[in-house]
């Protein structure tokens, strides 16, 4: 009888990610309530003081990551510490109307959290990048959150994303198109797509003076 030649499988990056992080997993189950919380805490905190300050805003959403998306990103970066490297366990996001409530939103992170990194992407991003993105913030809960309902979520962050409306249509849109494979999109396909950013800054620039012109139409009758 013939001899089957059989052919072990070769484990897959991911499988070999999940093997030397297990460590890492169980930890961060652990702790997935506790980001949830946090998340919770934090988007209440925004969604209050946004409100006190007039700012309007469609949304003030929260997530923590799926163990999937923390298993993905780890293969995808293959961070060295896990737990001090991804700085979005727990996230938060506000949409705003108006650009030009981004200042006062900044103050108002500022004034109410430790804010530990802030980082503009659009900023960042050379003539060469296309994107429409939002600001971000890496914050802890301040001295104002003390007692035993936070003993557990104070030494731990959070990311706030700062978004125009525009900007969060961009991102749900460009997420399926390029996302995580930026350089594998075609030349052309990259010209539309700054093509359409630029169009949605536009429009951006466009509402905020809608709304002054509003104001001021108001304040005449």
């Amino acid at each position: 009888m013939a001899k089957r030649n059989v052919t072990s499988k070769k484990p897959s990056k991911a499988q070999d990610t999940w093997d030397s992080n297990l460590d890492v997993f169980h930890k961060f189950l652990e702790l997935q309530p506790f980001y949830n919380k946090l998340a919770s805490e934090v988007a209440f905190a925004l969604e209050c003081t946004l409100d006190k300050n007039g700012i309007e805003y469609s949304a003030v959403t929260y997530r923590v990551k799926t163990l999937d998306s923390l298993l993905e990103k780890i293969d995808r970066k293959d961070y060295a510490d896990p737990f001090s490297e991804i700085m979005d366990l727990s996230g938060v996001r506000i949409v705003h109307l108006y650009a030009s409530d981004f200042d006062r939103i900044h103050e108002m992170i500022e004034y109410e959290f430790q804010v530990i990194e802030h980082i503009d992407n659009l900023a960042e991003q050379g003539t060469e990048r296309f994107g429409y993105s939002a600001r971000h913030f890496t914050v802890q809960l301040g001295d104002a959150y003390a007692g035993a309902r936070y003993d557990d979520l104070t030494s731990l962050v959070c990311e706030i994303q700062v978004r125009t409306a525009l900007q969060d249509a961009w991102s749900i849109i460009s997420h399926h198109l390029i996302y995580k494979r930026e350089s594998d999109v075609p030349s052309a396909m990259k010209r539309r797509i700054n093509s359409l950013a630029g169009l949605l800054e536009t429009a951006d620039d466009q509402f905020e003076h809608l709304c002054d012109e509003r104001a001021a139409y108001l304040q005449r009758i």
